[in-house]
């Protein structure tokens, strides 16, 4: 196991349009919710070696994939105004194109997601500023919470190219604070690999919900190492 220190990230306030017809019937989600990042790093030799284990599986996987580590977060204020905040979703769009014509790429995964599940309890901690990588490029953050919890943030979708976190307001936990969000990405080697960002979030007002997203601009390229 490693211990990777995430990094600072540029932050970006965000205004939500309602996903409503007609959009001009409810107002922009404006100034409650920050997006931190997204940014990515490689997961090289010099990163991982510390840990032979992990020095060996990057070793094996180095002829057809890279690895990067992506991180991002999501800020809220907990003394936000009315309508309250009801859910948030970060999702994710990861593709990824050929540099030579004629050649295949397989599309990037997020190879393994932190924090998997978090509830009431637990939601203050959802990520620390280190991360810890197991085996096989896998976090260990606790896992699964218990049977019957209220899960107030979930990972979803692991392993595939549209992941993304759902961060739900209950009765344990009301959405606030800061939630600190990162994956590993198992991408095609040699290829131009992009990640796409979506915030979306829903409100209640009264027995209504209104849905607002973003769409990022801009897609991250994730950059792999020489």
């Amino acid at each position: 196991m490693i211990d990777v220190i995430l990094p600072d990230l540029p932050e970006r306030t965000l205004s939500l349009l309602s996903e409503e017809t007609p959009r001009p019937a409810v107002p922009a989600l404006t100034g409650r919710i920050v997006l931190g990042g997204p940014v990515s790093v490689p997961v090289t030799e010099e990163l991982v070696g510390r840990d032979p284990d992990l020095s060996a599986f990057l070793a094996a996987e180095a002829h057809s994939a890279d690895f990067h580590l992506l991180h991002c977060a999501v800020t809220c204020a907990r003394d936000a105004p009315e309508p309250e905040l009801h859910t948030i979703n970060l999702d994710l769009t990861l593709s990824a194109e050929p540099v030579r014509e004629g050649a295949t790429a397989f599309q990037p995964v997020a190879w393994s997601m932190t924090p998997r599940q978090r509830t009431g309890e637990t939601a203050d901690t959802a990520l620390s500023p280190a991360a810890h990588l197991g085996p096989r490029l896998g976090f260990l953050d606790g896992g699964r919470a218990d049977p019957g919890a209220r899960i107030c943030l979930e990972a979803r979708r692991e392993l595939r190219s549209d992941p993304g976190w759902e961060i739900r307001h209950t009765q344990a936990a009301r959405i606030g604070g800061t939630y600190r969000l990162a994956m590993v990405v198992r991408a095609p080697r040699g290829a131009v690999t992009r990640a796409a960002v979506a915030v979306g979030a829903t409100v209640r007002d009264g027995h209504t919900l209104h849905r607002f997203r973003e769409e990022i601009a801009d897609p991250l390229p994730l950059i792999a190492p020489r």
